[in-house]
């Protein structure tokens, strides 16, 4: 039994990695140096500046091949970006998109660079147009003006700050006294894979992700620890600590929680189930969580821990998720979460499991089963009533593949992915009238990732 429980998780974990698209390669050593540029302004930079840019990605075992495809009009119907694709190039993953530009890892594999990608308005297709050097692989950017960009680096305990207009570095903000856990050994890595600006008061907030690949979970914390640095003096002040929750991400295009007060909501994971916690017996820390930073304040409300998918009613899954948020206004955010009961298969093949009578077969059943049935919804919180609805007319998504959110002209973009139903692409949300259009699907190409909206 205890060899085929660790197979299982084992299984699940690798699942989980394939889907995270996070940095496995580890450099220490900081040299990052400056790039020129002679821009002045984002407006001037010539790219295209409206439309659409449709991708996805192909994945195997050991390989991963990405789909782009630009439109001046938003994608419709069904979409074969196999054969219609804009552009060749070995990775496409932007991190963040601001105005009309994305920015990310390298688009070739063979570089260690923040890339600023665009659309050229000549020839149609995604450029590379500029790039910083990194001594490590990007974990995370986010742009905050068209002067001041901010990024972090594979673990690396330090900020960097840059000019996304001209691509210049411009200071690297060291962390010296900043959490960095090595409990379990010099193979744990200490990365911030979430960037979260303030700018009531002009603070960056960094949570970290601690784990290491020796040991199944995918989280090793139990606390959470999230770094505060002050970008008005530009220098570290503070650990924030949250004990009792774990796993600080919100996948998808890590959007910011911050409402118009300042209150800053970090959504946390939990455990997946990884950590052999299942169902309603598992403890707050192993589920997924909100919790809060109050406007002005730089520590974590202890008395605010709001499970969203127990607010829908669904405390007895055996695994809860809650991923892809983003912010929409008055306290109201958006994510994808488990709003389905489990199919009657999984505690058939749990049961099986817990006797250990489960054969490889069932082991790879039950992990297609937890990470990709259609069991979770795009659904509307109240983080101010702690109370969480489903968006009735978007159908049900499967429950860990790439649940990007976005935001443009007052409406939201959620991408779902059902074969059951035969939807891999987005559903057009509007909040104003609460209902939603299944307004594209990638036919040929891969699982749809993200929707590039160009905006000046």
């Amino acid at each position: 039994m205890k060899t085929n429980f660790k197979h299982f998780f084992g299984l699940l974990t690798i699942a989980l990695l394939i889907l995270s698209c996070e940095p496995e390669e580890v450099v220490t050593q900081v040299v990052v140096e400056t790039v020129a540029g002679a821009e002045q302004t984002i407006a001037d930079l010539p790219y295209a500046k409206s439309g659409f840019v449709a991708s996805s990605i192909l994945s195997t075992p050991t390989s991963f091949s990405y789909f782009t495809n630009y439109s001046s009009d938003l994608p419709s119907g069904a979409i074969d970006l196999t054969t219609n694709t804009s552009s060749s190039f070995s990775r496409y993953f932007p991190n963040t998109i601001y105005k009309f530009l994305a920015f990310g890892p390298s688009l070739d594999t063979e570089n260690l660079e923040l890339n600023r990608y665009a659309v050229d308005e000549e020839t149609n297709k995604i450029v590379r147009a500029g790039a910083i050097p990194l001594s490590a692989n990007l974990s995370q950017v986010l742009i905050l003006n068209d002067d001041l960009g901010v990024y972090t680096i594979f673990d690396t305990q330090s900020l960097f700050l840059f000019n996304p207009t001209t691509m210049q570095f411009i200071q690297e903000i060291q962390m010296p006294e900043a959490m960095a856990p090595k409990d379990l050994g010099e193979s744990q890595a200490n990365s911030y894979f979430h960037i979260i600006h303030r700018p009531q008061d002009n603070r960056v907030f960094l949570p970290l992700t601690t784990n290491t690949p020796v040991t199944p979970q995918f989280y090793e914390g139990t606390d959470i620890f999230v770094e505060v640095v002050n970008l008005n003096t530009r220098s570290w002040e503070k650990t924030a600590v949250f004990n009792g929750a774990t796993y600080p991400l919100t996948r998808g295009m890590e959007n910011p929680l911050v409402d118009e007060q300042g209150n800053i909501f970090l959504l946390t994971q939990g455990q997946y189930s990884l950590d052999f916690q299942f169902g309603p017996t598992a403890p707050p820390s192993s589920r997924p969580q909100f919790l809060k930073i109050p406007s002005g304040g730089t520590d974590f409300d202890p008395d605010y821990a709001f499970n969203p998918v127990d607010a829908l009613g669904f405390q007895n899954s055996v695994a809860q998720l809650c991923t892809g948020s983003i912010y929409d206004a008055n306290g109201i955010a958006y994510a994808a979460m488990t709003a389905e009961a489990d199919v009657p298969r999984v505690n058939e093949l749990l049961g099986l499991l817990a006797t250990g009578m489960i054969t490889d077969a069932q082991f790879n059943e039950l992990v297609g089963l937890v990470t990709n049935s259609p069991n979770m919804k795009w659904t509307r919180i109240d983080l101010n009533a702690q109370t969480a609805e489903t968006i009735a007319d978007i159908t049900s998504t499967a429950g860990f593949v790439y649940p990007f959110s976005y935001k443009a002209n007052g409406k939201f973009y959620f991408q779902v992915f059902n074969p059951t139903e035969s939807i891999n692409g987005y559903y057009e949300f509007d909040p104003t009238t609460n209902t939603s259009t299944n307004i594209y699907n990638i036919s040929t190409g891969g699982v749809a990732t993200q929707l590039f909206i160009l905006q000046e």
